[in-house]
Protein backbone atom coordinates (compact mmCIF):
# COMPACT_ATOMS: atom_id res chain seq x y z
CA UNK A 1 0.00 0.00 0.00
CA UNK A 2 2.75 2.47 0.91
CA UNK A 3 4.73 1.61 -2.21
CA UNK A 4 1.62 2.19 -4.30
CA UNK A 5 1.07 5.55 -2.62
CA UNK A 6 4.59 6.71 -3.43
CA UNK A 7 4.07 5.75 -7.08
CA UNK A 8 0.63 7.19 -7.64
CA UNK A 9 1.75 10.81 -7.30
CA UNK A 10 3.31 10.43 -10.74
CA UNK A 11 0.18 9.01 -12.35
CA UNK A 12 -0.42 12.19 -14.32
CA UNK A 13 2.62 14.41 -13.77
CA UNK A 14 6.16 13.29 -14.57
CA UNK A 15 7.78 16.27 -12.88
CA UNK A 16 10.36 15.81 -10.07
CA UNK A 17 8.99 15.86 -6.57
CA UNK A 18 9.72 19.06 -4.66
CA UNK A 19 9.09 19.65 -0.98
CA UNK A 20 5.42 20.47 -1.51
CA UNK A 21 4.88 17.43 -3.69
CA UNK A 22 6.60 15.18 -1.14
CA UNK A 23 4.24 16.52 1.50
CA UNK A 24 1.33 15.66 -0.76
CA UNK A 25 2.73 12.15 -1.29
CA UNK A 26 2.94 11.65 2.48
CA UNK A 27 -0.60 12.93 2.84
CA UNK A 28 -1.77 10.51 0.19
CA UNK A 29 -0.12 7.58 1.99
CA UNK A 30 -1.85 8.45 5.24
CA UNK A 31 -5.12 8.97 3.44
CA UNK A 32 -4.87 5.60 1.72
CA UNK A 33 -4.15 3.89 5.00
CA UNK A 34 -7.22 5.56 6.47
CA UNK A 35 -9.37 4.05 3.73
CA UNK A 36 -10.74 5.52 0.50
CA UNK A 37 -14.48 5.40 1.32
CA UNK A 38 -14.13 8.25 3.83
CA UNK A 39 -14.17 10.81 1.02
CA UNK A 40 -17.96 10.63 0.88
CA UNK A 41 -19.35 13.31 3.18
CA UNK A 42 -23.10 13.08 2.66
CA UNK A 43 -25.87 10.89 1.40
CA UNK A 44 -27.35 11.14 -2.07
CA UNK A 45 -30.39 13.41 -2.37
CA UNK A 46 -32.85 13.74 -5.24
CA UNK A 47 -33.05 17.12 -6.96
CA UNK A 48 -35.85 16.50 -9.45
CA UNK A 49 -39.21 14.81 -8.95
CA UNK A 50 -39.25 11.06 -9.56
CA UNK A 51 -42.37 11.29 -11.74
CA UNK A 52 -40.67 13.58 -14.27
CA UNK A 53 -38.06 12.86 -16.96
CA UNK A 54 -35.00 14.95 -16.06
CA UNK A 55 -31.76 15.37 -18.02
CA UNK A 56 -28.47 17.32 -18.10
CA UNK A 57 -28.06 19.04 -14.69
CA UNK A 58 -26.10 22.20 -13.97
CA UNK A 59 -25.46 23.63 -10.48
CA UNK A 60 -24.19 26.80 -8.83
CA UNK A 61 -23.74 27.87 -5.21
CA UNK A 62 -24.40 31.30 -3.70
CA UNK A 63 -22.44 32.79 -0.82
CA UNK A 64 -25.02 31.73 1.75
CA UNK A 65 -24.40 28.09 0.86
CA UNK A 66 -27.61 27.57 -1.12
CA UNK A 67 -27.19 25.10 -3.98
CA UNK A 68 -29.08 26.09 -7.13
CA UNK A 69 -29.81 23.49 -9.82
CA UNK A 70 -31.29 23.60 -13.32
CA UNK A 71 -31.97 20.79 -15.76
CA UNK A 72 -34.00 19.88 -18.84
CA UNK A 73 -37.43 18.39 -18.23
CA UNK A 74 -38.68 16.07 -20.96
CA UNK A 75 -42.17 15.58 -19.52
CA UNK A 76 -43.90 13.11 -17.23
CA UNK A 77 -42.58 9.58 -16.86
CA UNK A 78 -43.96 7.54 -19.74
CA UNK A 79 -44.21 10.47 -22.14
CA UNK A 80 -42.19 10.37 -25.34
CA UNK A 81 -39.84 13.19 -26.28
CA UNK A 82 -41.53 16.05 -28.09
CA UNK A 83 -39.63 16.34 -31.36
CA UNK A 84 -40.15 17.89 -34.76
CA UNK A 85 -41.19 15.82 -37.73
CA UNK A 86 -38.61 13.86 -39.66
CA UNK A 87 -37.12 15.86 -42.49
CA UNK A 88 -36.43 14.39 -45.92
CA UNK A 89 -37.79 10.98 -45.03
CA UNK A 90 -34.96 9.21 -43.20
CA UNK A 91 -33.22 12.26 -41.75
CA UNK A 92 -33.86 12.74 -38.03
CA UNK A 93 -35.22 15.96 -36.61
CA UNK A 94 -32.92 18.50 -34.97
CA UNK A 95 -35.85 20.05 -33.17
CA UNK A 96 -36.77 19.38 -29.56
CA UNK A 97 -39.36 20.86 -27.22
CA UNK A 98 -38.45 20.59 -23.56
CA UNK A 99 -38.64 22.76 -20.43
CA UNK A 100 -36.05 24.17 -18.06
CA UNK A 101 -36.65 23.35 -14.39
CA UNK A 102 -35.08 24.81 -11.26
CA UNK A 103 -34.79 23.88 -7.57
CA UNK A 104 -32.63 24.98 -4.63
CA UNK A 105 -31.32 23.47 -1.41
CA UNK A 106 -30.90 25.98 1.39
CA UNK A 107 -28.64 25.22 4.36
CA UNK A 108 -30.58 23.57 7.16
CA UNK A 109 -33.31 22.24 4.89
CA UNK A 110 -33.80 18.47 4.47
CA UNK A 111 -33.62 18.59 0.69
CA UNK A 112 -34.36 20.50 -2.47
CA UNK A 113 -37.30 22.83 -2.89
CA UNK A 114 -40.29 22.30 -5.15
CA UNK A 115 -39.32 22.19 -8.82
CA UNK A 116 -40.38 25.19 -10.90
CA UNK A 117 -40.34 25.81 -14.65
CA UNK A 118 -38.20 28.75 -15.76
CA UNK A 119 -39.27 29.14 -19.41
CA UNK A 120 -42.56 31.08 -19.62
CA UNK A 121 -44.32 28.75 -22.09
CA UNK A 122 -44.25 24.97 -22.18
CA UNK A 123 -41.90 23.43 -24.74
CA UNK A 124 -39.79 26.50 -25.43
CA UNK A 125 -36.46 24.83 -24.62
CA UNK A 126 -34.25 23.13 -27.20
CA UNK A 127 -33.04 20.53 -24.75
CA UNK A 128 -30.42 17.81 -25.18
CA UNK A 129 -27.73 16.34 -22.95
CA UNK A 130 -25.14 17.56 -25.47
CA UNK A 131 -26.38 21.18 -25.32
CA UNK A 132 -26.78 21.75 -21.61
CA UNK A 133 -28.08 24.70 -19.61
CA UNK A 134 -25.57 26.79 -17.68
CA UNK A 135 -26.09 28.38 -14.25
CA UNK A 136 -23.81 30.68 -12.27
CA UNK A 137 -24.05 33.15 -9.39
CA UNK A 138 -22.32 36.35 -8.29
CA UNK A 139 -21.35 37.75 -4.91
CA UNK A 140 -24.61 39.71 -4.71
CA UNK A 141 -26.60 36.47 -4.77
CA UNK A 142 -27.97 36.98 -8.26
CA UNK A 143 -28.51 33.74 -10.17
CA UNK A 144 -27.76 33.72 -13.90
CA UNK A 145 -28.96 31.10 -16.39
CA UNK A 146 -28.29 30.56 -20.10
CA UNK A 147 -30.12 27.91 -22.09
CA UNK A 148 -30.99 26.96 -25.71
CA UNK A 149 -34.50 27.74 -26.87
CA UNK A 150 -36.80 27.31 -29.85
CA UNK A 151 -37.91 30.20 -31.98
CA UNK A 152 -38.79 31.55 -35.40
CA UNK A 153 -36.65 34.09 -37.21
CA UNK A 154 -38.72 37.18 -38.09
CA UNK A 155 -36.42 37.63 -41.09
CA UNK A 156 -37.09 34.26 -42.72
CA UNK A 157 -40.14 32.90 -40.91
CA UNK A 158 -38.24 29.63 -40.41
CA UNK A 159 -37.55 27.64 -37.24
CA UNK A 160 -34.34 28.44 -35.42
CA UNK A 161 -32.65 27.55 -32.13
CA UNK A 162 -31.32 30.49 -30.09
CA UNK A 163 -29.49 31.24 -26.84
CA UNK A 164 -31.51 32.80 -24.02
CA UNK A 165 -30.54 34.43 -20.75
CA UNK A 166 -32.54 34.91 -17.57
CA UNK A 167 -31.71 35.79 -13.99
CA UNK A 168 -33.14 35.81 -10.50
CA UNK A 169 -32.43 38.73 -8.17
CA UNK A 170 -34.35 37.31 -5.20
CA UNK A 171 -32.49 34.09 -4.51
CA UNK A 172 -34.36 31.92 -6.99
CA UNK A 173 -37.91 32.75 -5.91
CA UNK A 174 -38.69 33.98 -9.41
CA UNK A 175 -36.87 34.45 -12.71
CA UNK A 176 -37.16 37.35 -15.11
CA UNK A 177 -38.55 36.97 -18.62
CA UNK A 178 -35.72 35.56 -20.75
CA UNK A 179 -33.96 37.66 -23.37
CA UNK A 180 -32.53 36.35 -26.62
CA UNK A 181 -28.77 36.84 -26.68
CA UNK A 182 -28.12 36.40 -30.39
CA UNK A 183 -29.37 38.52 -33.25
CA UNK A 184 -31.97 37.19 -35.68
CA UNK A 185 -30.49 35.25 -38.62
CA UNK A 186 -31.40 36.58 -42.05
CA UNK A 187 -30.27 33.56 -44.10
CA UNK A 188 -32.26 30.38 -44.60
CA UNK A 189 -29.66 27.63 -44.20
CA UNK A 190 -32.16 24.78 -43.99
CA UNK A 191 -30.33 22.87 -46.73
CA UNK A 192 -27.08 22.94 -44.72
CA UNK A 193 -28.41 22.42 -41.20
CA UNK A 194 -31.35 20.17 -42.09
CA UNK A 195 -33.44 18.49 -39.42
CA UNK A 196 -36.10 21.21 -39.37
CA UNK A 197 -33.87 24.13 -38.34
CA UNK A 198 -32.84 26.96 -40.66
CA UNK A 199 -30.22 28.38 -38.27
CA UNK A 200 -28.76 27.63 -34.82
CA UNK A 201 -27.19 29.97 -32.26
CA UNK A 202 -26.76 27.56 -29.36
CA UNK A 203 -24.27 25.32 -27.50
CA UNK A 204 -23.85 28.22 -25.09
CA UNK A 205 -21.35 28.96 -22.34
CA UNK A 206 -21.40 31.51 -19.51
CA UNK A 207 -19.12 32.76 -16.75
CA UNK A 208 -19.99 35.35 -14.08
CA UNK A 209 -17.56 37.34 -11.97
CA UNK A 210 -18.17 38.05 -8.29
CA UNK A 211 -18.96 41.67 -9.17
CA UNK A 212 -21.68 40.53 -11.57
CA UNK A 213 -20.08 40.84 -14.99
CA UNK A 214 -21.87 38.24 -17.10
CA UNK A 215 -19.92 36.78 -20.02
CA UNK A 216 -21.97 34.70 -22.50
CA UNK A 217 -20.82 32.76 -25.55
CA UNK A 218 -22.46 30.61 -28.21
CA UNK A 219 -21.78 28.86 -31.50
CA UNK A 220 -23.46 30.58 -34.44
CA UNK A 221 -24.31 29.35 -37.94
CA UNK A 222 -24.73 32.81 -39.48
CA UNK A 223 -22.42 32.93 -42.48
CA UNK A 224 -21.95 29.15 -42.50
CA UNK A 225 -20.69 27.71 -45.80
CA UNK A 226 -20.64 24.20 -47.24
CA UNK A 227 -17.83 23.40 -44.81
CA UNK A 228 -20.44 23.48 -42.02
CA UNK A 229 -18.23 25.38 -39.57
CA UNK A 230 -19.66 27.78 -37.04
CA UNK A 231 -18.54 31.13 -35.63
CA UNK A 232 -18.04 31.90 -31.94
CA UNK A 233 -20.04 34.86 -30.64
CA UNK A 234 -19.78 36.77 -27.36
CA UNK A 235 -21.95 39.18 -25.40
CA UNK A 236 -21.55 40.56 -21.89
CA UNK A 237 -23.35 42.52 -19.21
CA UNK A 238 -21.42 44.67 -16.73
CA UNK A 239 -24.34 45.34 -14.38
CA UNK A 240 -25.34 41.89 -13.18
CA UNK A 241 -27.47 41.00 -16.20
CA UNK A 242 -29.56 44.18 -16.31
CA UNK A 243 -28.36 45.24 -19.75
CA UNK A 244 -26.17 43.50 -22.31
CA UNK A 245 -23.78 45.07 -24.77
CA UNK A 246 -23.97 44.27 -28.47
CA UNK A 247 -22.96 40.80 -29.65
CA UNK A 248 -19.43 40.36 -31.03
CA UNK A 249 -18.06 37.64 -33.29
CA UNK A 250 -14.70 36.59 -31.82
CA UNK A 251 -13.95 33.57 -34.05
CA UNK A 252 -15.16 33.35 -37.63
CA UNK A 253 -16.32 30.11 -39.23
CA UNK A 254 -13.62 27.81 -37.90
CA UNK A 255 -15.48 26.20 -34.99
CA UNK A 256 -16.93 22.72 -34.69
CA UNK A 257 -20.66 23.61 -34.70
CA UNK A 258 -21.98 21.20 -32.06
CA UNK A 259 -19.32 20.98 -29.31
CA UNK A 260 -20.65 23.04 -26.42
CA UNK A 261 -18.71 26.13 -25.41
CA UNK A 262 -17.54 26.47 -21.81
CA UNK A 263 -16.28 29.56 -19.98
CA UNK A 264 -14.79 30.53 -16.62
CA UNK A 265 -13.47 33.71 -15.01
CA UNK A 266 -10.67 34.49 -12.58
CA UNK A 267 -11.05 37.80 -10.83
CA UNK A 268 -12.55 40.64 -12.83
CA UNK A 269 -10.13 40.78 -15.75
CA UNK A 270 -9.40 37.20 -16.83
CA UNK A 271 -11.99 35.36 -18.94
CA UNK A 272 -11.35 31.93 -20.48
CA UNK A 273 -13.52 30.36 -23.19
CA UNK A 274 -13.10 26.96 -24.82
CA UNK A 275 -14.37 25.63 -28.13
CA UNK A 276 -13.27 23.00 -30.65
CA UNK A 277 -11.46 24.36 -33.69
CA UNK A 278 -11.60 22.74 -37.12
CA UNK A 279 -8.39 22.93 -39.09
CA UNK A 280 -6.82 21.14 -42.04
CA UNK A 281 -8.61 18.02 -43.21
CA UNK A 282 -11.36 18.04 -40.54
CA UNK A 283 -8.98 17.91 -37.60
CA UNK A 284 -11.11 18.91 -34.61
CA UNK A 285 -9.03 20.05 -31.66
CA UNK A 286 -10.15 21.67 -28.39
CA UNK A 287 -8.67 25.09 -27.69
CA UNK A 288 -8.89 27.87 -25.10
CA UNK A 289 -8.87 31.62 -25.60
CA UNK A 290 -8.14 34.13 -22.86
CA UNK A 291 -9.15 37.73 -22.36
CA UNK A 292 -7.01 39.62 -19.86
CA UNK A 293 -9.07 42.82 -20.13
CA UNK A 294 -12.49 41.65 -18.99
CA UNK A 295 -13.72 40.55 -22.40
CA UNK A 296 -12.73 43.57 -24.49
CA UNK A 297 -10.26 41.50 -26.53
CA UNK A 298 -9.39 37.80 -26.73
CA UNK A 299 -6.07 36.20 -27.54
CA UNK A 300 -5.42 33.51 -30.12
CA UNK A 301 -6.77 30.00 -29.45
CA UNK A 302 -4.35 27.72 -27.60
CA UNK A 303 -4.91 24.02 -28.25
CA UNK A 304 -4.88 21.68 -25.25
CA UNK A 305 -3.12 18.86 -27.10
CA UNK A 306 -3.65 15.17 -27.72
CA UNK A 307 -3.70 12.96 -30.80
CA UNK A 308 -5.19 14.95 -33.72
CA UNK A 309 -8.82 13.86 -34.03
CA UNK A 310 -9.94 13.72 -37.63
CA UNK A 311 -13.70 13.37 -37.88
CA UNK A 312 -16.14 14.07 -40.72
CA UNK A 313 -18.76 15.22 -38.23
CA UNK A 314 -19.09 16.86 -34.85
CA UNK A 315 -17.78 15.05 -31.74
CA UNK A 316 -20.54 16.64 -29.58
CA UNK A 317 -18.09 17.02 -26.67
CA UNK A 318 -17.57 19.92 -24.28
CA UNK A 319 -14.42 20.85 -22.40
CA UNK A 320 -14.44 21.29 -18.63
CA UNK A 321 -12.24 24.07 -17.24
CA UNK A 322 -11.19 25.33 -13.83
CA UNK A 323 -8.71 27.88 -12.54
CA UNK A 324 -6.40 27.72 -9.54
CA UNK A 325 -3.84 30.30 -8.41
CA UNK A 326 -1.23 28.36 -10.38
CA UNK A 327 -3.00 28.20 -13.73
CA UNK A 328 -5.82 27.09 -16.01
CA UNK A 329 -6.93 23.45 -16.20
CA UNK A 330 -8.74 21.58 -18.97
CA UNK A 331 -10.42 18.18 -19.23
CA UNK A 332 -11.83 17.09 -22.59
CA UNK A 333 -12.70 13.93 -24.53
CA UNK A 334 -10.50 12.84 -27.43
CA UNK A 335 -11.88 10.11 -29.66
CA UNK A 336 -8.54 9.63 -31.42
CA UNK A 337 -6.92 8.23 -28.27
CA UNK A 338 -6.79 4.48 -27.73
CA UNK A 339 -9.02 3.84 -25.93
CA UNK A 340 -11.00 7.06 -26.41
CA UNK A 341 -11.20 9.11 -23.24
CA UNK A 342 -10.65 12.28 -21.27
CA UNK A 343 -7.35 14.13 -21.36
CA UNK A 344 -6.22 16.48 -18.60
CA UNK A 345 -3.79 19.32 -19.23
CA UNK A 346 -2.86 22.63 -17.63
CA UNK A 347 -1.21 25.91 -18.53
CA UNK A 348 0.38 28.51 -16.30
CA UNK A 349 -1.76 31.56 -17.01
CA UNK A 350 -1.80 30.80 -20.75
CA UNK A 351 1.69 32.24 -21.00
CA UNK A 352 3.02 29.35 -23.06
CA UNK A 353 1.49 26.06 -24.16
CA UNK A 354 -0.63 23.57 -22.26
CA UNK A 355 1.25 20.72 -20.66
CA UNK A 356 1.39 17.35 -22.39
CA UNK A 357 -2.09 15.90 -21.85
CA UNK A 358 -2.54 12.81 -19.69
CA UNK A 359 -5.45 10.43 -19.36
CA UNK A 360 -7.49 11.12 -16.26
CA UNK A 361 -8.80 7.53 -16.14
CA UNK A 362 -6.23 5.27 -17.83
CA UNK A 363 -8.04 2.02 -16.98
CA UNK A 364 -11.42 3.05 -18.40
CA UNK A 365 -12.76 1.60 -21.64
CA UNK A 366 -14.15 5.07 -22.28
CA UNK A 367 -14.46 8.29 -20.27
CA UNK A 368 -16.55 11.32 -21.18
CA UNK A 369 -18.74 14.25 -20.03
CA UNK A 370 -16.23 16.03 -17.77
CA UNK A 371 -16.82 18.60 -15.03
CA UNK A 372 -14.26 20.41 -12.87
CA UNK A 373 -14.15 22.87 -9.98
CA UNK A 374 -11.46 24.20 -7.66
CA UNK A 375 -11.00 25.58 -4.15
CA UNK A 376 -7.61 27.24 -3.94
CA UNK A 377 -5.11 24.70 -5.29
CA UNK A 378 -7.50 21.79 -4.68
CA UNK A 379 -8.94 20.56 -7.96
CA UNK A 380 -11.82 18.11 -8.41
CA UNK A 381 -12.43 16.36 -11.74
CA UNK A 382 -15.66 14.39 -12.28
CA UNK A 383 -16.84 12.42 -15.32
CA UNK A 384 -18.81 9.42 -16.45
CA UNK A 385 -17.14 6.36 -17.88
CA UNK A 386 -17.01 2.59 -18.20
CA UNK A 387 -14.37 0.51 -16.43
CA UNK A 388 -15.31 -3.16 -16.48
CA UNK A 389 -19.03 -2.59 -16.00
CA UNK A 390 -21.90 -0.22 -16.77
CA UNK A 391 -21.41 3.52 -17.02
CA UNK A 392 -20.63 5.08 -13.62
CA UNK A 393 -19.65 8.47 -12.18
CA UNK A 394 -15.93 8.72 -11.34
CA UNK A 395 -13.81 11.45 -9.77
CA UNK A 396 -10.25 12.38 -8.78
CA UNK A 397 -8.83 15.02 -6.47
CA UNK A 398 -5.62 16.95 -6.95
CA UNK A 399 -4.39 18.72 -3.83
CA UNK A 400 -1.59 20.66 -5.51
CA UNK A 401 -3.11 22.45 -8.50
CA UNK A 402 -3.01 19.51 -10.91
CA UNK A 403 0.60 18.48 -10.33
CA UNK A 404 -0.53 15.07 -9.04
CA UNK A 405 -3.88 13.36 -8.71
CA UNK A 406 -5.16 10.95 -6.09
CA UNK A 407 -6.56 7.60 -7.30
CA UNK A 408 -9.74 7.30 -9.35
CA UNK A 409 -12.84 6.95 -7.17
CA UNK A 410 -16.43 5.99 -8.00
CA UNK A 411 -19.55 7.62 -6.60
CA UNK A 412 -21.91 5.18 -4.83
CA UNK A 413 -24.76 5.67 -7.32
CA UNK A 414 -26.26 2.18 -7.09
CA UNK A 415 -27.73 0.36 -10.08
CA UNK A 416 -29.11 3.37 -11.96
CA UNK A 417 -27.98 4.34 -15.44
CA UNK A 418 -25.92 7.43 -14.57
CA UNK A 419 -24.12 10.19 -16.46
CA UNK A 420 -23.59 13.88 -17.23
CA UNK A 421 -22.16 15.09 -13.91
CA UNK A 422 -21.89 18.72 -12.80
CA UNK A 423 -19.82 20.12 -9.93
CA UNK A 424 -19.56 23.34 -7.92
CA UNK A 425 -17.57 24.47 -4.88
CA UNK A 426 -19.41 25.42 -1.69
CA UNK A 427 -18.53 28.14 0.89
CA UNK A 428 -17.68 25.50 3.51
CA UNK A 429 -14.86 24.12 1.32
CA UNK A 430 -16.74 21.13 -0.01
CA UNK A 431 -17.89 20.20 -3.49
CA UNK A 432 -21.45 19.58 -4.64
CA UNK A 433 -21.73 16.97 -7.40
CA UNK A 434 -24.94 16.41 -9.38
CA UNK A 435 -25.69 13.87 -12.09
CA UNK A 436 -28.46 12.20 -14.05
CA UNK A 437 -29.56 8.83 -12.63
CA UNK A 438 -31.94 7.17 -15.09
CA UNK A 439 -34.27 10.18 -15.48
CA UNK A 440 -33.85 11.74 -12.04
CA UNK A 441 -31.28 14.38 -11.07
CA UNK A 442 -29.37 13.47 -7.91
CA UNK A 443 -26.68 15.17 -5.84
CA UNK A 444 -24.21 14.61 -3.03
CA UNK A 445 -21.34 16.45 -1.33
CA UNK A 446 -17.67 15.54 -1.30
CA UNK A 447 -15.12 16.70 1.27
CA UNK A 448 -11.56 17.54 0.40
CA UNK A 449 -9.40 14.58 1.54
CA UNK A 450 -6.90 16.61 3.59
CA UNK A 451 -9.73 18.17 5.55
CA UNK A 452 -10.77 14.67 6.50
CA UNK A 453 -7.23 13.81 7.61
CA UNK A 454 -7.00 16.95 9.75
CA UNK A 455 -9.80 15.60 11.91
Amino acid sequence: MLLFASQLTSTISKRPLGAAAKAVALAVMLWLCAGLPHLVAAEIVSVSADNRRAQAPAIAVTGDGTIHAVWFDKGAVGEADRKGARVGGSRHSHQAFADLYYAQWQPGQPGFSQNIRINPEVGQVWGFSISRPVIDADAEGRIHVVYPGNGVSPETGKSVASSFYTRSTDGGQQFELPIQLNGHPVEDLSALIMGGLSQAQVFSGMAVSDAGTVHTFWLDTRGMSESRRASLYYRRSEDGGGEFQSEVRIQENDQCPCCQVSAIVRGESSVFVSARRVRGDNIRMPAVMRSSDGGTTFGSPLETGGVPWRLDGCPLKLMAMATTPSGIHSLVHNGAEEPPGLLYSQAENMADAFSAPQKIHPDAAISDSPAMAAIGETLLAVWHGKAGGPRRIFYRFSLDGGEHFLPVQELPTGDANVGYPAVAATPDSQFAVAWQADEVIQMMRLKIPLQRMAH
